[in-house]
């Protein structure tokens, strides 16, 4: 007797975009990729008939579009949906409405035309993030307090692994909802990556800025990962969880930066660099993030959401 191997029902991925030819171009990366389902909607409104109608992965959504926009639909969105991970596409004169877009729980923002090309690894990325998590759940629901501390190597591949980790007690200690955790994994990844990249194998960030920059910055990474010298570094993470916040300090081995001198997050020129935007989501996420003197070193903090500020944002729509 032959067994048949068991159906894997892919990822089914909802664009809402009122540009037929977005509509067309996205449809065909997904489908050309091979790994994904994708439905589409013209508007807000008929993106909300889908989800309600269907099962999704994760939804892409422009901000601008008539009968229902991006910010209405979002918000209804996550009222209904808190746990899909959402990217919005953003054109240059829409920088308001990302930020809206951030703080309604948008997982990423990608540039409208110009990062078109990146939906596929966007899509891969936010599934990535929003996988659940399951083990030691009871046992995280009866702690009081925890700490950990890792030293990891500057491994991007390892990453993903140790922000699993980092965020699997903060739903059971009830420091955030299901549908916070995803930008709490943003934040630590934003962070973790400059560790890695800036701070222990020392690139230099100007390279994508260069002509096939994304490119040559990841044939860099790549070159820097398999020098002896970087692997034998290491990268300081402390957790300290507690009923009313949760403090990450990630501490890099480099000689660190000057925290003064960073690039406004909120100027619109930042936000619309290949690497301006890592700050602001950062500050949009997360409620306190600090540097220390060397610039080596950075803390971030995610307090524990109030019923007075839930019934706030509920108000203010």
């Amino acid at each position: 007797m032959s067994l048949s191997n068991p159906i894997v029902e892919k990822p089914r991925v909802l664009v809402v975009d009122d540009e037929e030819v977005i509509r067309t171009l996205l449809t065909s990366f997904f489908k050309k990729d091979g790994r994904f389902e994708v439905d589409t909607a013209e508007d807000g409104r008929k993106g909300l008939e889908a989800l309600n109608q269907e099962t999704y992965s994760v939804v892409i959504s422009d901000l601008q579009m008539p009968n229902m926009a991006g910010i209405p639909f979002i918000r209804a969105l996550r009222r209904a949906h808190p746990d899909i991970p959402v990217i919005v596409f953003t054109g240059f004169g829409e920088f308001d409405d990302a930020i809206e877009a951030l703080r309604l729980g948008a997982v990423n923002f990608l540039r409208k035309p110009s990062d078109l090309q990146n939906v596929i690894s966007a899509v891969g990325k936010a599934l990535e993030l929003s996988r659940p998590h399951e083990n030691r759940r009871q046992v995280f629901s009866w702690a009081q307090s925890m700490t950990s501390e890792l030293w990891i190597p500057p491994l991007i591949s390892k990453k993903n692994s140790c922000l699993q980790f980092l965020v699997e007690p903060l739903v059971p200690m009830n420091l955030v909802t299901p549908g916070e955790v995803k930008n709490v994994i943003l934040s630590l990844d934003e962070i973790l990556n400059n560790a890695i990249i800036y701070g222990a194998l020392g690139i230099d960030s100007a390279i994508r800025d260069e002509p096939q920059g994304h490119t040559r910055f990841q044939e860099a990474i790549r070159e820097c990962e398999a020098i002896p010298e970087n692997l034998a570094k290491r990268i300081k993470i402390d957790a300290v969880y507690g009923r009313d916040e949760a403090v990450f300090t990630i501490t890099d081995p480099g000689n660190g930066f000057d925290s003064e001198n960073l690039p406004d997050p909120t100027d619109p020129e930042n936000l619309m660099r290949e690497h301006g935007r890592g700050l602001l989501l950062v500050q949009c996420f997360m409620d306190k993030i600090e540097f220390n003197d060397p610039g080596n070193s950075v803390t971030i903090t995610k307090k524990r959401n109030q019923p007075e500020t839930s019934q706030f944002l509920e108000d203010s729509d």
